[in-house]
């Protein structure tokens, strides 16, 4: 069975403990965690925080290093697994760096938007 900090909180309480504002994108990047180096795909981020979609997952509480092209790298901790391989981090970022990497989040958002959902055409 999943331990309590393995599930998804609800979007309520997420969005309740965000400091700052996720932006969906499709961005391509690289992981490293535990030894292992992969490609992923990061559909939100923030400057604290980021989900990432990555095989395999880091284990709940594993230091990770993110980095994301045309935003720069970026130290976390492994927080929450979701459906579809992907992985909630918890970005550690100083305050003085958070502002720039909001700025740099939302340009790269401009540049890779996220896939539209698709219809039942």
């Amino acid at each position: 069975m999943a331990e309590p900090s393995e599930i998804a909180g609800t979007p309520q309480t997420d969005a309740e403990r965000r400091r700052f504002r996720r932006i969906a994108t499709r961005i391509e990047g690289r992981i490293v965690f535990a030894g292992v180096d992969a490609e992923c795909l990061v559909h939100e981020m923030s400057a604290t925080g980021a989900i990432v979609e990555v095989m395999p997952l880091p284990a709940i509480g594993t230091e990770v290093a993110l980095d994301v092209p045309g935003v720069g790298f970026s130290r976390g901790t492994a927080k929450r697994h979701h459906a579809g391989s992907r992985v909630s981090i918890d970005l550690e970022t100083s305050p003085a760096r958070r502002d720039r990497l909001n700025d740099r989040l939302i340009l790269a958002a401009f540049r890779f938007p996220p896939e539209p959902p698709l219809s039942d055409e």
